[in-house]
């Protein structure tokens, strides 16, 4: 694949998950798909749908702004930004309505036209920061 081929491959990964509202779609990925999104375990292809759809739930207008893609033979590199309004729960927060703008970086390993591994980091304190007031968390339940 070129250089140009597997920056596509990499913004469509994206571009894709938003049209879906949810995981990344399965042409994209091989069918060995890891994802390493940084604070949880290594995700398979269903686990990252599942994690995904859990933010479209909550953010159900989110969508993916690419900054920067930088391709190399078989990896690229991804600046982006999440943007989306809270009006689904998220978390243990309830809707605030709030918008939100969260600056994400992934690596992706491409293989055969397709994204093996992805690795992927969001500003996680930047997301909460942007969405807490008194009202927006909620008490945890059973404690």
């Amino acid at each position: 694949m070129s250089l140009e081929e597997n920056r596509s491959i990499a913004c469509r990964f994206f571009a894709e998950q938003d049209r879906l509202r949810g995981g990344p779609a399965a042409a994209l990925c091989a069918p060995h798909y890891t994802a390493h999104l940084a604070g949880n375990p290594p995700f398979n292809f269903a686990d990252h749908q599942a994690f995904a759809s859990a933010f479209y739930a909550g953010f159900p207008d989110l969508r993916h702004q690419i900054d920067l893609a930088v391709a190399e033979p078989d990896r690229v590199a991804v600046r982006f930004s999440l943007l989306g309004t809270h009006t689904g729960d998220f978390a243990v927060m309830a809707p605030t309505g709030r918008q939100i703008r969260v600056t994400a970086t992934a690596i992706m390993r491409i293989e055969d036209g397709q994204v093996a591994t992805l690795w992927a980091e969001f500003d996680q304190l930047g997301l909460f920061g942007q969405l807490t007031s008194a009202d927006a968390v909620r008490e945890p339940v059973g404690i």
